[in-house]
């Protein structure tokens, strides 16, 4: 039973790890442009996909995988940001617009990649195999590696946020995007950048779990739903609040899939989010607008 139990936590807290990087990136772009992106699923499938075909050109190196995976999705991001987003910012109400063609841009990348790689799950080869046994407790390597690479991720995107003149950037729009502008900051590239390294998250994101659930053509609803219950729950726009809200998370489904079973999670979650919310608004960490 206490084995079972100690598995369960393990298990929360890589899940967690990968949901703090991937709802840390939607955070992100909400804090910045407080619009809603629907398409974020779907570039976390698109990140598994990317992956499979470089595995497929023969580089089977995770990280030479990962070091052309992070380029080809900021590339990709940046160009639909800049193709379909970028002009509904001239427009009244564009956070509405913006969500409205991020869903049919959703439905149209996941009807690709069912055109482009077939129906058919996808996987992708174990990062390291092996385990790590102590007596009844077993621990695979990968499960490390996932958990070091996601919270490696974390840091070095708040590394970035305080110590580069492009993070100071994005934080300076996020608090006063008018302000920002007159003095000087590039509002529409700190845009553009912020959709595009979300891009990046969520696609590694893809890429540590498809290891453990495959890439499927519709599998990025699942994290999109997970992603927007973490933000939320979190605080719309805080990061932090994102950093505990996906720990949390990654715990409770965790036991409750070990419990109830994996059909009752998503129920759990908004269970405890509606409950969050009526108690406290704004979230966890969220403050009121």
């Amino acid at each position: 039973m206490l084995v079972e139990i100690i598995d369960v936590i393990i298990s929360g807290m890589i899940n967690g790890s990968v949901y703090a990087l991937m709802a840390v990136g939607l955070t992100l772009i909400y804090g910045v442009s407080k619009a809603f992106n629907f398409a974020y699923g779907s570039f976390y499938s698109m990140g598994g996909y990317v992956a499979f075909m470089i595995f497929g050109a023969h580089i089977n190196n995770y990280i030479l995988v990962f070091c052309l995976a992070a380029p080809i999705l900021f590339l990709l991001g940046y160009l639909i940001e800049k193709a379909l987003v970028a002009p509904l910012r001239k427009r009244d109400d564009w956070e509405i617009k913006v969500m409205m063609i991020t869903l049919g841009l959703a439905l149209f990348l996941d009807n690709s990649y069912q055109v482009i790689f077939g129906a058919r799950m996808k996987s992708l080869p174990t990062i390291l195999e092996g385990s790590i046994e102590l007596g009844d407790f077993i621990l695979s390597y990968q499960d490390i590696i996932i958990f070091i690479f996601s919270i490696g991720g974390i840091l070095a995107f708040r590394w970035f946020l305080n110590n580069t003149r492009t993070g100071m950037s994005v934080r300076a729009v996020a608090q006063n995007p008018a302000g920002a502008q007159i003095v000087g900051i590039p509002k529409e590239f700190v845009f553009s950048a912020t959709f595009a390294i979300s891009t990046v998250m969520v696609g590694m994101g893809g890429i540590l779990l498809a290891q453990k659930y495959f890439v499927t053509p519709m599998g990025g609803w699942d994290i999109l739903v997970k992603s927007w219950v973490i933000t939320a729950f979190g605080g719309m726009g805080s990061i932090k609040g994102s950093l505990y809200a996906a720990f949390i998370v990654g715990m409770l489904e965790a036991f409750v899939g070990w419990h109830f079973g994996m059909n009752w999670t998503l129920i759990a979650l908004f269970a405890v989010l509606l409950t969050t919310l009526a108690i406290r608004p704004q979230g966890l960490m969220g403050k009121w607008g």
